[in-house]
């Protein structure tokens, strides 16, 4: 039992002073530096990747958002143009009503402005336009109002792609910088300590 003392006795001041040395050469990495010298390239390599990937992507998306807002722009103005046209369909078809109506009670005797049930169909006539005009209307402001939310949709995408992507990055550099002390070779080899 008395050479097993002895024998812990000698190997416990070595390892005493095995784990002094790993720790100084720790301390001796951190603060000179050395052994990270591939490391900082690497985190400086990966930043300079990770800049570029979020310029590509934001010049992508800012075109995608231009071309986006130019189709909305084509989009509205023929969506006008229709109307435009559909207005004037309308009121000529209603002209051509109104004639063919005045024509009819004028063959049949009736005058438009003496009788009240003549009146009433001409009444009629026009609140049946109204109404088809109020519908088209409703119908453009639908499109236009599909053309706007497609327009937000895009752009509440593009943030939240961005927003990824700026995350996966900064995940990618916390998990760089945190590991950092283990990839090297001195980290690797003072790990076991």
């Amino acid at each position: 039992m008395a050479g097993f003392t002895n024998a812990a006795s000698y190997i416990a001041p070595a390892l005493q002073g095995a784990s002094l040395a790993a720790k100084t050469a720790r301390i001796a990495t951190d603060v000179l530096g050395i052994g990270s010298s591939a490391q900082d390239y690497a985190r400086s390599e990966m930043r300079t990747q990770q800049d570029q990937a979020l310029a590509q992507l934001q010049i992508l998306q800012s075109e995608e958002e231009t071309r986006a807002g130019e189709d909305a722009a084509l989009e509205r103005a023929r969506i006008a143009a229709e109307a435009e046209k559909a207005e004037g369909t309308r009121l000529s078809a209603l002209k051509r009503a109104v004639a063919r109506q005045r024509a009819a009670y004028g063959a049949s005797g009736i005058g438009v402005d003496s009788s009240g049930s003549a009146q009433a169909v001409l009444l009629g006539l026009f609140d049946e336009s109204e109404e088809e005009k109020v519908q088209r209307e409703k119908l453009d402001t639908l499109r236009l109002g599909a053309i706007d939310q497609d327009i937000a949709q895009r752009q509440r995408l593009n943030i939240l792609q961005r927003t990824q992507l700026a995350e996966r990055q900064r995940l990618e550099q916390s998990y760089l910088g945190h590991g950092s002390g283990n990839k090297t070779v001195l980290g690797r080899l003072f790990q076991a300590f």
